[in-house]
């Protein structure tokens, strides 16, 4: 009799151990629910192996740290690009223009963060820092 929990289960995921069990389980939620799944569906004459329960434990809590380090690893980097992004604000930045290749120059006004990272206001335009191409400060005089 197949329960729903051994309806879930494929000779891919049925073996503990096996990368399979791992493909398209990105929170660790999911994976305990397939974990359930699997010993729900088990045949209490030949029981899971501790030692691949174990394993399986093990994977799962590499899984998880991989994933901790990869979300540090993506908000050091938009914490890396904002700072010479702010520097600029109050000065003057410099890009090309598509059309005619000149140098034009507008203030920074401000800086937005996008998925893209960083992105400076000027003169109307939002750009890049790989767009800014020249830099000037804006002497005061007092």
């Amino acid at each position: 009799m197949r329960t729903d929990a051994a309806a879930v289960m494929s000779p891919a995921t049925s073996a503990l151990g096996s990368e399979m069990a791992f493909q398209g389980l990105s929170e660790s939620q999911d994976f305990m629910t397939l974990l359930v799944a699997q010993l729900k569906a088990q045949d209490p004459l030949e029981p899971m192996d501790p030692s691949q329960f174990l394993a399986q434990l093990a994977q799962l809590q590499t899984v998880s740290e991989l994933t901790s380090i990869s979300s540090v690893l993506t908000q050091m980097r938009a914490d890396q690009a904002l700072g010479p992004a702010l520097a600029l604000i109050g000065r003057t930045v410099g890009r090309r223009d598509a059309s005619s290749g000149e140098l034009v120059f507008a203030e920074v006004e401000g800086v937005e963060l996008s998925e893209a990272g960083a992105r400076i206001i000027a003169g109307g335009w939002e750009l890049s820092l790989s767009e800014i191409v020249a830099v000037r400060s804006n002497a005061t005089s007092g």
